[in-house]
């Protein structure tokens, strides 16, 4: 299974981006296929759905949408059935040993979504920013729009 980050969403939903078709015909192709079990074979952060309401209704974004139009298509995530990863008790002692590896203060919350991938053992993620999360050794990273 693997984790769809932000970008890709946010690419998706937004109609003024230069990646909005491939990325739009990405998620909905990843949303849509499902395993031999009849679960999608991708899930959502929770943290990841949080970011991409700030992102997609931030004012200097071209095209923003309005907060109401962007907590819909949230909701509508949610009523797929997706896996919505939610942080688990573990979390902070996780994200803390991941931090302990990084040089960056900028990557605090890449950290913490790997934190909240590896908690969940979800192997993979799918990201535009692949460079990111190069150090998280045991997630395979992929740009699904290169």
């Amino acid at each position: 299974m693997y984790a769809i980050d932000t970008n890709l969403l946010v690419y998706a939903h937004n109609t003024a981006s230069p990646f909005h078709m491939p990325a739009k015909i990405f998620v909905e192709q990843a949303m849509n296929t499902r395993g031999t079990d009849g679960r999608l074979s991708v899930c959502l952060p929770a943290q990841i759905l949080m970011e991409f309401l700030n992102v997609i209704t931030w004012h200097r974004l071209d095209a923003p949408l309005l907060l109401s139009n962007a907590i819909r298509i949230v909701q509508n995530y949610i009523d797929t059935g997706v896996t919505i990863l939610h942080h688990r008790s573990t979390q902070l002692e996780t994200f803390l040993d991941l931090l302990d590896s990084t040089t960056t203060r900028k990557k605090i919350f890449d950290v913490a979504l790997a934190a909240t991938l590896k908690d969940h053992g979800i192997p993979g993620l799918y990201t535009v920013n692949v460079k990111d999360f190069e150090e998280f050794t045991f997630l395979e990273v992929r740009n699904p729009l290169s």
